[in-house]
């Protein structure tokens, strides 16, 4: 693997541009000076103890407390396993707030509790409302997980009113892209969303806004027409922060999308 490619995959473990690279560079020199990291690893000299600082937090690098400050890197072996023990760790919680929550659901039969908006339906107004809200005032950044590119002209207007004023906005195809869903996940790329592709059908629909709040969708029946389920909605900052951690760990491991391939296996389908 080329410098770039390893950068790259430390990105995909969570570090920051600055951060992979002034680890990278810490793992080529061993123990050394602030300087010659910032040398090595081509980070402006007034960001390099900030982001040297924040690798220490990540218990990334020892710090040696001499003049000027040395550093030295923890080896990747154990990075690596620490990085993969926190991310189960998190999924797990996730998957028990998500079970918590359904338990309460069929016991309680309740719309809202503890700071939890939910609604049993049969069809999509309700879940397209309140996604589309949600579009509505989303300030930095938009989530979403997604197997069927759901649509509706409202919610269309939505997301370009997003995007021209500068909203990123992710979506993650989680059963893959096919004829059935090809024209409208293609319609979200022609209008600025960044689309990949995770195989697997095992995750929730789900969208998170600025990590502030989530809204899942738990489905109980497999019928597109008529489809049964519970929507979840909340802005608990516990619950947002796991799925919100949980959703670009899923970005960074999903497949960027190749819309003219994708137009000719269409086609011939």
């Amino acid at each position: 693997m080329n410098r770039e490619e390893i950068e790259e995959m430390l990105k995909n473990f969570g570090l920051s541009e600055y951060e992979a690279k002034a680890y990278y560079a810490l793992l080529l020199l061993g123990h050394s000076k602030a300087s010659e990291i910032c040398k090595l690893a081509r980070i402006p000299q007034s960001k390099i103890y900030e982001v040297l600082d924040r690798l220490a937090e990540k218990n990334l690098v020892e710090v040696y407390e001499v003049r000027p400050k040395e550093f030295k890197p923890i080896s990747p072996q154990v990075v690596l396993r620490n990085f993969l023990e926190a991310q189960e760790r998190k999924i797990k919680e996730m998957k028990e707030k998500i079970e918590e929550l359904v338990t309460s659901l069929n016991s309680r039969g309740t719309k809202v509790f503890e700071g939890i908006w939910a609604s049993r339906e049969r069809g999509w107004k309700v879940f397209m409302n309140k996604a589309t809200e949600m579009f509505e005032h989303a300030e930095n950044y938009v989530f979403v997980m997604s197997k069927y590119f759901s649509w509706s002209s409202r919610l269309a207007k939505a997301v370009k009113a997003c995007i021209k004023r500068g909203v990123e906005i992710k979506t993650i195809a989680s059963k893959g892209i096919d004829e059935t869903n090809y024209y409208r996940a293609k319609w979200y790329h022609d209008n600025g969303v960044k689309i990949r592709v995770l195989r697997s059908g095992k995750y929730p629909s789900l969208i998170d806004v600025d990590g502030k709040e989530v809204l899942l969708r738990l489905d109980k029946n497999s019928s597109r027409r008529n489809p049964v389920f519970t929507s979840i909605w909340s802005k608990d900052e516990g619950f947002t922060r796991i799925i919100d951690t949980f959703v670009k760990h899923i970005w960074r491991n999903s497949r960027p999308v190749d819309f003219e391939k994708l137009k000719k296996l269409v086609e011939k389908a």
